[in-house]
């Protein structure tokens, strides 16, 4: 496995997320298994060079380096399959959880798209959350500071009219 900080700016990403905290053997788990699945992935038969890395306790950020194999939508589908696996397991599910998340006070909430937009009309949620943007494609943009932005800065802003603060 290899360091994420490290990978071409151009090198496939993919965001997991579990809907609540991870607990330290959860994470573990997560982390161990990820690294053993690393280690063997490969697309077409050619080794994938992959990395992980583990946020907040409940963002598993996965990236791929594809500047000498690309990554087939079969490597692609073993990775999610894995991560599905590991959420059963575990109890928690990692591929298909809210898509919203934010900063509450001190802690991440997640929520529907649906709950997020009745936040937003209460004036609960605006411009200056902090979100989540789970929908980064490369690592040059979560290397950017493009995961953890205020959600003005973010597709949110669009998508539920929210005002600048």
């Amino acid at each position: 496995m290899h360091e994420i900080a490290r990978f071409p700016a151009e090198s496939y990403l993919r965001i997991y997320h579990a809907p609540r905290q991870l607990e330290p053997d959860e994470q573990a788990r997560i982390e161990r298994d990820l690294a053993e699945f690393l280690g063997r992935w490969s697309s077409h038969e050619a080794p994938v060079t992959g990395g992980f890395e583990v946020v907040h306790g409940r963002f598993v950020v996965v990236a791929a380096d594809e500047s000498r194999v690309a990554l087939s939508g079969c490597a692609k589908d073993d990775l999610t399959g894995l991560m599905r696996g590991l959420g059963g397991e575990l109890g928690v599910d990692l591929v298909h959880a809210p898509p919203i998340c934010f900063r509450e006070g001190d802690g991440i909430r997640s929520v529907s798209r649906a709950d997020f937009g009745e936040l937003a009309e209460q004036g609960l949620v605006n411009a200056g959350t902090k979100v989540f943007d789970l929908t980064l494609a490369t690592v040059g943009a979560y290397r950017q500071g493009r995961f953890e932005l205020p959600a003005g800065d973010c597709w949110h802003a669009r998508a539920y009219d929210l005002a600048r603060v």
